[in-house]
């Protein structure tokens, strides 16, 4: 049985990634900072982690000394990995760059076989530091001596919530025309992409999205739908939205980042190879239905 040891287990993604892993017949490791995590039900009440992980690893990627013999015996290694909120005082550069690369690092030591790396679409177009760690760390593991896939999905459907808020308070924001097109992708959709490309694809980097290319402005009408508002619709000029990044640097250099990038991602196309068969607009009907988690 082929071991694989997923870091990032508890986020979106990870998620995903264990349940499907480990349904295609893998020995499961996980790596995990917050060993509660692992009992807290996933999308859509879906099982925890906890009953699905072989084995548990707690660690910090942050932390070299936390994952020594974290990677023996396993012979892949798939990292979802990155700041996706700024909470506490770690960067991008901490965690997406040199947590990352503490882990491969690790793994190169160990000799496994191939590390899997959860990147961004676009990145090395994207001009933010958010980016730029990314792009650092990939970069850093198609120099390493193990095998390598770096996967670049365009987005999540879980990022595109922020429609349903808006819908819910009575009023969605559009940037400019809302004609970019993109095509998300849902959690078990590139979860399944991971399962089928890895150990056939070698040192690749593959573009990957879902089965629908959407305008934004298709988005904002979906989530109106979803939420059964009477929401009204507000197209707010790219010009202003760039000023307004540009002030962000006043709340910290976190948060301008952030802004850097939705802005990057909300003015130009993002669609990549589509692939899966989840639609948003299920997504968001289910989103809106689903019960509070019991604890």
């Amino acid at each position: 049985m082929k071991k694989i040891l997923i870091a990032g287990a508890t986020g979106y993604l990870g998620r995903y990634l264990v349940q499907t892993f480990k349904t295609k017949g893998y020995e499961v490791h996980v790596l995990v900072r917050n060993e509660k995590r692992l009992k807290e039900k996933g999308p859509f009440a879906s099982p925890a982690i906890a009953h699905l992980a072989d084995e548990v690893h707690i660690g910090d990627v942050c932390d070299p000394a936390t994952l020594t013999g974290v990677c023996e015996g396993i012979d892949f290694v798939c990292s979802a990995v990155g700041i996706t909120r700024q909470i506490g005082k770690q960067t991008f550069w901490d965690v997406d760059y040199q947590g990352n690369l503490n882990l491969l690092r690790e793994a190169e030591q160990a000799q496994v076989k191939q590390m899997m790396y959860i990147h961004a679409f676009q990145a090395e177009q994207l001009n933010n530091n958010l980016t730029k760690a990314k792009e650092a760390f990939a970069t850093a593991l198609k120099n390493a001596s193990l095998d390598f896939i770096i996967i670049k999905p365009t987005g999540y459907f879980s990022d595109l919530t922020a429609y349903l808020d808006m819908a819910e308070k009575g009023r969605v924001y559009l940037i400019g025309s809302g004609a970019y097109r993109l095509n998300p992708i849902h959690g078990q959709d590139l979860a399944n992409y991971c399962a089928e490309v890895l150990d056939v694809q070698h040192h690749a980097i593959l573009d990957i999205g879902g089965p629908v290319i959407y305008q934004h402005q298709q988005l904002a009408q979906l989530a109106v739908e979803a939420t059964g508002k009477q929401a009204k619709v507000t197209h707010i000029p790219q010009n202003i939205l760039k000023v307004a990044v540009v002030a962000s640097r006043l709340l910290g250099s976190r948060i301008h980042t952030l802004a850097q990038f939705f802005y990057a991602g909300v003015t130009r196309d993002m669609v990549a190879p589509q692939f899966g068969t989840h639609h948003l607009d299920t997504y968001f009907k289910e989103k809106v239905n689903q019960q509070p988690p019991v604890s």
